[in-house]
């Protein structure tokens, strides 16, 4: 008779470190912890933030956002794109460390500016003080959690904060972002800090401006999915910032009307054999400057250096109204 143990779940583990209990359990997030067992459990594979989300079911956002609050943790590295574990002892992986104790009325700065995606966020102390002698932070975290429908964790309260003391975001206008962000279901708040910080660098200190700010977007966000219907493309994820300034400023600056869109589209896929929104950009900057504002009106334009190219005995093969070279890499945003 032979005989055998049966493990059964137990049969196949990985290790967590004992840093995840207690460091980052107490405050960490239902995805926080996800995605962390998630990358414990396929260490060594190769991952990008995409692939763990739809494992996950999670918005990549706040896969990255969960990684960073590891990362801030010491439990996770990340460096050149990779994200790994450090390296410690077996002393240091069995005995927790404490840390120095935040204080609370400095906060962390280099000398160089600040980068958009590695903001630097008030420490623990700084945030408890704050909140305990400003009565409308207070409310704006309430009102926060309920926009989000969540509660918020330290990490996103240091947020707001930030949002609020270093980058100049009334309480106010820092609601309206969040029912807007919440609205282009992009609540998650690694976007909502991107775009907070780009408002503060903006101005955008006021309601009104707030309000203009989303009209805008709103309106760019509308001429973009104009421009994917006439130019045949898949709409999938949200639109890039230059999309949005290219199709904001076609369709609501310039007034081109779809017949003018599908025009210079052709004539860009026929010079490139591909969509090339620089390329066509060009074209539509240039028949803006001529006045050329309906397809009869493109037409003309090119049969003029036609007619003169035969009395030169120049090639009748150049057209006015826009040039193969002249738009190559050709954009008036990266003037």
């Amino acid at each position: 008779m032979a005989y055998k143990i049966d493990f059964g779940g137990w049969g196949s583990v990985f290790a967590v470190p004992v840093g995840v209990v207690d460091k980052g359990l107490k405050l960490a997030s239902e995805a926080q912890l996800k995605v962390l067992l998630f990358l414990l459990r396929h260490s060594g594979d190769t991952l990008t933030d995409e692939l763990v989300a739809e494992a996950l079911a999670l918005h990549p956002e706040d896969v990255r956002d969960s990684i960073e609050y590891w990362a801030e943790r010491g439990l996770l590295v990340s460096a050149g794109g990779a994200v790994t574990m450090p390296k410690t002892t077996s002393a240091e992986a069995s005995t927790p460390k404490l840390t120095q104790e935040p204080q609370p009325d400095i906060l962390k700065a280099s000398d160089k500016p600040r980068p958009v995606s590695r903001p630097t966020k008030p420490e623990p102390g700084y945030v408890a003080k704050r909140l305990k002698a400003d009565k409308n932070l207070i409310l704006l975290m309430d009102e926060a959690q309920r926009i989000l429908g969540k509660v918020l964790s330290n990490s996103d309260t240091a947020t707001l904060i930030m949002l609020h003391d270093t980058d100049g975001l009334p309480v106010e206008v820092i609601l309206m972002l969040l029912e807007h962000c919440v609205q282009i279901d992009k609540g998650n708040m690694r976007y909502i800090e991107r775009v907070g910080i780009q408002w503060g660098s903006d101005g955008i200190t006021t309601i009104n401006l707030a309000e203009e700010k989303i009209k805008q977007y709103s309106e760019s966000t509308s001429a973009w999915g104009r421009v994917c219907v006439v130019f045949g493309i898949h709409l999938s994820g949200s639109p890039t910032k230059k999309q949005l300034e290219y199709s904001g400023r076609w369709i609501n600056e310039w007034g081109f009307s779809e017949e003018m869109l599908r025009l210079a589209y052709e004539r860009c896929v026929d010079a490139k054999g591909e969509v090339n929104l620089s390329y066509i950009n060009g074209i539509l900057k240039r028949w803006n400057e001529q006045g050329l504002k309906k397809p009869e009106d493109v037409h003309k334009a090119d049969a003029i250096p036609a007619k003169k190219g035969k009395k030169s005995g120049k090639s009748a093969g150049n057209k006015a109204s826009y040039n193969i070279d002249e738009y190559e890499n050709y954009s008036i945003f990266d003037d």
